[in-house]
């Protein structure tokens, strides 16, 4: 195990990877780099190109490689791998303040993958911002297939047809604290066979996630036809805010792939109220549906279809402010309303959000309100 060094200006000095002064190249990184390594990928410049995972953990040893984006290694934490990009300082704006400054190590091409991995296991990034600039069907900004264990934490994934593709069979994998926006496509796409996938804490800018015998939750999707397509075999949908899609907000079942869905505590405000919150697709069964909230904003109506789901709200959220991409729930019902714990205390409906992913908020606070973020 050690600790390995990235440059955009790379590879330096003796370009082994040792130390700043001696940086790889990216493409040598992801070469080069060993089982148990952590590669520190400095934000001194753009890195540009088209790149492959060939380097990969041991799924069997569970030895894993670490690729974290720094902006001055004397602010990061060697020993514990804590990156100056991890410690919710100004800079960390999250994934609704893509403006804020070194929040990324920005990676990016206009060839068909920006960055490819098959078959690589125990592979994770934190802090980096992936881009492919050809916004076209066929090109992926991100795409893995075949791989196990693999983690994406504040990540942003932006253009192509697919802005983060996980498929053929790839499995237990990690998706939180993550920006996508500007697909063809989808935002992101779980399939092929692939299982045991969770997102949590994203945020979806055009919404359209699809998923396989996964697991979706603490999420919010803005805009798009649809927020979750969970539309092969089972999966779980969760404490999410799914806000003005047009054609359904949740949709499940599949022509070809029958299945189940699970949802709960989620917040449905599409753009009109003749659409509909949840929507089957074909053959599926909604296995559990309970402990939402469905209201059309726009029309200061409930929808046609109110949710039916046991104990279900139809009632307006009142977002603190929807349009500037503030979606606390204010209505005590909602704070209130969820699916009850153990000890049956009432959770909150809609995506709970974390401390430090979105801009500090200053002025009194309802601390009961705002303890899913500040």
């Amino acid at each position: 195990m050690a600790n390995k060094f990235v440059s955009s200006a790379g590879p330096k000095g003796t370009g082994d990877g040792s130390s700043e002064e001696n940086a790889w190249s990216l493409t040598n990184a992801l070469t080069g780099a060993a089982a148990g390594d952590y590669v520190w990928i400095k934000n001194d410049g753009t890195y540009a190109g088209t790149f492959t995972v060939e380097c990969s953990g041991s799924y069997t040893v569970n030895t894993h490689i670490f690729f974290i984006g720094y902006n001055d290694i004397n602010n990061c934490d060697l020993i514990n791998h804590i990156s100056d990009m991890d410690y919710g300082r100004a800079y960390w704006g999250g994934p609704l303040n893509l403006n804020a400054a070194n929040c990324w190590v920005n990676i990016e091409s206009s060839a068909t993958n920006t960055v490819y991995q098959s078959g690589k296991n125990n592979i994770h990034w934190r802090n980096i911002g992936f881009r492919n600039n050809n916004l076209a069907l066929g090109y992926y900004t991100y795409n893995m297939k075949s791989s196990q264990n693999c983690s994406f934490i504040k990540c942003r994934f932006e253009h192509g047809d697919i802005n983060l593709w996980v498929d053929s069979n790839s499995t237990n994998c990690l998706i939180k604290y993550c920006y996508f926006s500007d697909y063809i496509g989808s935002n992101l796409d779980i399939g092929g066979g692939s299982y045991l996938n969770i997102f949590s804490h994203c945020v979806f800018n055009g919404g359209r996630a699809k998923m396989y015998r996964s697991i979706g939750c603490n999420s919010i999707f803005i805009g798009g036809s649809y927020a979750v397509g969970a539309f092969y075999f089972q999966n779980t949908v969760f404490n999410n805010t799914m806000y003005n899609q047009t054609s359904y907000c949740l949709g499940y079942g599949h022509n070809s792939y029958p299945g189940g869905l699970i949802e709960y505590n989620n917040i449905f405000i599409p753009v009109a109220k003749n659409v509909p919150a949840i929507c089957s697709n074909g053959y599926g069964t909604l296995t559990y549906s309970g402990f939402g909230c469905a209201y059309c904003i726009n029309d200061n109506s409930v929808l046609d279809t109110p949710y039916d789901g046991e104990r279900g709200l139809n009632v307006n959220p009142h977002f603190v402010n929807p349009a500037g991409n503030d979606f606390r729930p204010t209505n005590p019902n909602v704070l209130r309303g969820g699916m009850p714990d153990f000890a049956d205390n009432p959770g909150q409906i809609g995506a709970i959000l974390q401390k430090c992913q979105f801009i500090s908020k200053s002025g009194t606070a309802n601390m009961g309100r705002l303890s899913i973020f500040r």
